[in-house]
């Protein structure tokens, strides 16, 4: 407990970060993340020191590609845990969602292409260059 604020403060700035990467990712149709939203009063009004360490996005590619890049990230674990001190990668349809009707995931926008991500403290450029690398391989 101790170190909670110093902890929280690497992985919000390190989620940012990434999230920021992501949005400018082409492979990368949509981002679950609103800690770069500027300009939502909600987020500033209720989130002043960051929005949080945990995020989604949902590639333009298929299933097999969201595979390969779960598949060749070497810094993320794949682990549906989050809050962690390492940085987590989950496909939540198969793992944390997988029991919910596919048609009620798809209805809220959960399908196959959505990878969430619980960030930790690792190096933020490690933990970009690693999914800049799997993501290149998947396509």
């Amino acid at each position: 407990m101790e170190t909670i604020t110093e902890r929280l403060d690497k992985e919000v700035s390190n989620a940012t970060a990434i999230a920021k990467y992501l949005k400018a990712e082409p492979h990368v149709k949509k981002l679950y993340y609103a800690g770069i939203d500027q300009e939502n009063p909600l987020v500033k009004k209720y989130f002043p020191m960051g929005i949080g360490a945990i995020l989604s996005f949902e590639v333009d590619g298929t299933e097999k590609q969201v595979d390969a890049i779960l598949n060749h990230v070497k810094v993320f674990t794949y682990l549906p845990n989050v809050g962690d001190v390492r940085s987590l990668i989950v496909n939540p349809v198969k793992i944390t969602h997988r029991e919910i009707p596919a048609s009620l995931r798809e209805q809220h926008g959960l399908n196959t292409r959505v990878i969430r991500l619980s960030v930790g403290l690792e190096d933020v450029d490690d933990l970009i260059g690693d999914l800049k690398q799997a993501i290149v391989s998947a396509f």
